[in-house]
C-alpha cells in the first residue's frame, strides 16, 4: 500500500495533550492558592484536564494526515478523525486537480482533500495513480 503523509505542526498534532495540561496546570494552581470557594473550580479544572488527557490517549494513532492507496482501495485520513475507505467501482469517481483531490461517492460520501501540505515527492506518486490522461 502507498501512502503519502502531510506534515502537520506540533500544535495540531499534540493539541489535546497541550490542553490537558492547561487545564491540570490550572487545576493545581488554583488547589495551591485557594480559598473555601476555589476548590470547586481546581476540581472541575483537574476534571476537564483528565478529560483531554483521556480524549489525547484514545486518539493518539489519529495525530496524522495521509492518503493511502493499493489496487482495491483509496483511503484518506484526517487530523483527529477516523480514516474513510473508498473502494474503486464505477460508482467512484476521483479527480485529481492542483489544489484538491475529489472523491465523488454514491450518497454523499464522497470527500475534498487539500493538497497543500504535502511535498512534491508526494504529489507525484497521487498524479500516477489518480490524473486522468490526456484525449488526443
Amino acid at each position: 500500500m502507498q501512502k503519502i503523509i502531510k506534515k502537520t505542526s506540533f500544535f495540531k498534532r499534540n493539541l489535546n495533550y497541550i490542553f490537558a495540561f492547561f487545564w491540570l496546570s490550572m487545576g493545581f494552581a488554583f488547589y495551591l492558592n485557594s480559598d473555601s470557594g476555589r476548590y470547586l473550580v481546581s476540581t472541575l479544572y483537574g476534571i476537564s484536564g483528565i478529560l483531554y488527557a483521556w480524549l489525547a490517549y484514545k486518539q493518539k494513532d489519529r495525530n496524522t494526515e495521509y492518503i493511502a492507496w493499493d489496487e482495491e482501495k483509496l483511503i484518506v485520513a484526517r487530523l483527529h478523525q477516523k480514516p474513510k475507505a473508498y473502494y474503486f467501482n464505477p460508482e467512484v469517481n476521483i479527480h485529481l486537480s492542483n489544489y484538491n483531490l475529489i472523491i465523488k461517492a454514491p450518497r454523499a460520501t464522497g470527500d475534498m482533500v487539500e493538497l497543500k501540505g504535502f511535498t512534491g515527492e508526494d504529489l507525484d506518486l497521487l498524479r500516477e495513480k489518480f490524473a486522468n490522461p490526456a484525449v488526443a
